[in-house]
Parts: C-alpha cells; sequence; structure tokens
C-alpha cells in the first residue's frame, strides 16, 4: 500500500483489528469506483522496509499489513488510517518515509 494515498483514501478505510505488528483495515465498496484508490492501495513499490507485507483481499474487502512495532509506532499506523487531522496524517507519512526511507 502506498502510504502517501492513505490521507487521500481516509473517507473509504477502517480499522477492523489491530495488534502491534499487523493491521486490518476494511474499505468501503465505493472504493471500487474509483482505480486511483484502488491502485494505491494495491501498490506495493514504496512501502518503507519497516512493513513487513501487505496484502489486499478483495472479496473480504480487506488490507492485511504487518509491519514492525519496534520501527513505527503502532498508535501512529492507526492514526494514520482513522485519524482526522489531516496535517498530522500528513507528517506521519512525512516521518514514516523520512526517517525509514530517507525522504519525504
Amino acid at each position: 500500500m502506498n502510504f502517501r494515498k492513505i490521507v487521500e483514501l481516509e473517507k473509504y478505510l477502517d480499522v477492523a483489528h489491530h495488534i502491534p505488528g499487523r493491521i486490518r483495515i476494511k474499505f468501503s465498496p465505493l472504493i471500487l469506483t474509483k482505480p486511483v484508490a484502488l491502485a494505491a492501495m494495491k501498490e506495493h513499490s514504496e512501502m518503507p522496509d519497516a512493513i513487513r507485507d501487505a496484502r489486499v483481499n478483495m472479496s473480504a474487502r480487506s488490507v492485511v499489513i504487518e509491519y514492525d512495532p519496534e520501527q513505527i509506532q503502532p498508535e501512529l499506523v492507526e492514526e494514520l488510517i482513522q485519524g482526522t487531522d489531516k496535517d498530522k496524517k500528513a507528517q506521519i507519512v512525512c516521518d514514516l518515509y523520512g526517517r525509514l526511507m530517507n525522504n519525504c
């Protein structure tokens, strides 16, 4: 998943389950009508190294992301998905990519 696009997808996403290191995100069926949003969910090329795996299950309308909780604070992952403050979410993305990939 391209985390840079999360801020744009917030209205389609909801955290279904989250334990440190693994989060399941349910997505609205409306996302299927947005090809750009759907492509962003399937994009894996720009993920930080701390992301171990990301799987999209279209029939369950969910995404499971496994990450290293030592490198990414679990509360930041949840804030990124469900937070309402766009500036804070943008900063989280910048921090993730800047710190983990040396760019922002």
